[in-house]
């Protein structure tokens, strides 16, 4: 499985010559593999994905705020009534899944009734996702820390086991944490909202969001193979980025960017 990180951003979209080394599109990770296709979250870095017409795409969201649907629109490739896309969510039903975007993406706050007019969009109940999947790959959800509620998900493909955990705060809540460290035990790779740092926290409890430290200490916990921190805070610049990445304390732990592309 490849991991295509096309969005790593947390909250806004920055654009700013200072931000060009790991971009300024927010949350879109891209599982990418010969018999499917699975997206979580369409941030501004949907727009990038290239919707594929020979395997199965899948289109999951881990919840909807706006920096994780702002950029479904944007994507030229869902006008075309050829490219199916099977939309669905561990959060919520179909129907309400479905009403989300009817009110997001309406009139009122986009020139036309999206979801409407797109007959290619298919919202699906996550059950059946996981089922359609079930030859092909394992997907699981969890459930992650986050203000209004979050999904992380879990896909597991030949002895492979890639966990997407956007967004969630560490520390706040032991049973949620305990649970994802049981289910992330030997991971290949962890995808990590390491949106804050650990002096940045106290303020921030209750936003819902971790911090790279954080991040550091839960690959020790789940002796992953790899933990990618994503979700950047939409100040932290380049100049930033690199210090703490230069100043990571594990080898394994590394700071995603735009256009990434991860083998597992």
């Amino acid at each position: 499985m490849d991991v295509i990180f096309h969005g790593v951003r947390g909250s806004t979209p920055t654009a700013d010559h200072n931000f060009l080394k790991y971009g300024g599109s927010t949350t879109c990770t891209e599982i990418l593999h010969d018999q499917f296709q699975i997206i979580f979250d369409a941030g501004t870095g949907f727009q990038d994905v290239a919707i594929l017409k020979d395997r199965p795409t899948y289109l999951i969201f881990s919840h909807f705020h706006y920096d994780h649907i702002q950029g479904l629109p944007f994507n030229h490739q869902i006008f075309d009534p050829s490219n199916k896309v099977t939309i669905s969510s561990g959060l919520v039903k179909a129907d309400q899944l479905r009403e989300v975007f009817v009110r997001a993406f309406q009139p009122m706050y986009f020139p036309i009734p999206l979801v409407d007019t797109l007959k290619n969009l298919k919202f699906v109940e996550f059950d059946l996702i996981v089922t359609d999947l079930s030859d092909l790959c394992s997907l699981s959800t969890i459930k992650l820390n986050h203000p209004g509620g979050a999904a992380g998900y879990i896909v597991e493909k030949n002895d492979k086991k890639v966990c997407v955990f956007l967004d969630h705060e560490y520390g706040l809540e032991p049973i949620i944490d305990n649970e994802l460290v049981d289910n992330a035990k030997d991971s290949d790779l962890i995808v990590w909202d390491g949106m804050f740092l650990d002096e940045e926290l106290p303020p921030k409890k209750g936003w819902g969001h971790s911090s790279i430290e954080q991040g550091i200490a839960f690959s020790e916990k789940t002796s992953c193979k790899s933990l990618a921190i994503a979700h950047h805070a939409p100040t932290r610049n380049d100049e930033q980025l690199n210090e703490h990445s230069n100043n990571l304390t594990s080898d394994k732990v590394f700071f995603a960017y735009q256009g990434l592309s991860h083998s597992v």
